[in-house]
């Protein structure tokens, strides 16, 4: 459904499958798939923070090089901002600012803590080479749960408050920062580059970003609720052109419901109880939720909770 640029994935290589690289492209499942393989092989439930701290501007591609030619951090962000799913089309990034602080916020398509982990740090690991200083944000949230000494590990790096358990997954810094000089800005380079990535955002966007932007509305709707008329009013769409595009984006109406209570179920599975995340998933009776989970994962939902608490630890 979603994917990842060739670059953004070198250094998880060895754990795609092989000859995974010679595409443009990496899907999405399997990058995340490739993640929690080298997490498990380094025994290390932070490993897509480590992974995040070796973050630069070739993991970018084209969209770094714009990012490095940009004047000042504002410029850059914007770029990142509008650009960033040619890189990874993989979530939703917002951003606000207020007089005194920002704040970018990222919510994955499906919840996967090393993504998580990977993508956050690896901004803050990109503003701190592009601007050559030790920049460190005034807090930053995780939705990933961690022991009190993983959090201590995260908080060394990144140099604040680090919450985890979080609802959502932000980095809030003083809105000053937006003002620093870029040391590698290059205004002619920068104006040559903006058309290009702007071409490359058209070829891989066309149609994709309709499924984006359908996230947001999918990740707030009432699963028990939802049908595909529901959905296409609150898209603003008909139906019939709702499920003509899922239909080319190899997907049906119960497959993206599917995909949406997967998501849920990972992301709030160790902090609701069994009735509050039927509910949430869409099931009328926690037997439902049950034999889901078991044909996702093999397990019973209090052995995937316990499994998932023993790889944190």
């Amino acid at each position: 459904m979603f994917d990842v640029c060739r670059q953004y994935c070198q250094v998880i290589a060895e754990y795609l499958p092989a000859n995974t690289l010679i595409n443009n492209r990496i899907s999405m499942a399997q990058y995340f798939a490739a993640l929690d393989e080298g997490a498990k092989l380094h025994k290390d439930p932070l490993w897509g923070f480590e992974l995040g701290k070796q973050v630069d501007s070739a993991h970018y591609g084209l969209l770094g090089y714009l990012v490095e030619s940009s004047t000042t951090l504002l410029e850059a962000l914007d770029a990142l901002l509008m650009f960033d799913k040619t890189v990874a089309d993989i979530g939703v990034c917002q951003f606000s600012q207020s007089n005194r602080q920002a704040c970018i916020v990222w919510q994955p398509y499906e919840n996967n803590r090393h993504a998580i982990l990977r993508n956050m740090t690896g901004w803050v690991a990109m503003v701190r080479k592009i601007t050559g200083k030790a920049l460190y944000p005034h807090h930053v949230e995780f939705t990933s749960q961690c022991t009190d000494t993983q959090v201590q590990r995260l908080t060394s790096w990144f140099g604040c408050k680090v919450v985890d358990n979080a609802t959502r997954n932000a980095i809030i810094f003083d809105s000053e920062f937006l003002n620093l000089p870029i040391l590698t800005r290059n205004e002619l380079v920068n104006a040559n580059l903006y058309p290009l990535i702007k071409d490359l955002q058209r070829a891989h966007n066309s149609d994709q970003s309709w499924l984006a932007k359908l996230q947001p509305t999918l990740h707030s709707c009432d699963l028990q609720l939802m049908s595909v008329s529901q959905l296409a009013k609150m898209a603003g769409t008909s139906s019939r052109t709702l499920q003509r595009h899922l239909k080319l984006h190899g997907l049906s109406f119960s497959k993206l419901v599917e995909q949406e209570r997967k998501r849920r179920f990972t992301l709030f599975c160790d902090v609701l109880n069994k009735q509050a995340l039927s509910e949430l998933l869409g099931y009328a009776e926690q037997a439902s939720l049950n034999r889901a989970v078991r044909r996702w994962y093999g397990k019973s939902p209090s052995d995937y909770v316990r499994q998932k608490q023993q790889d944190m630890s």
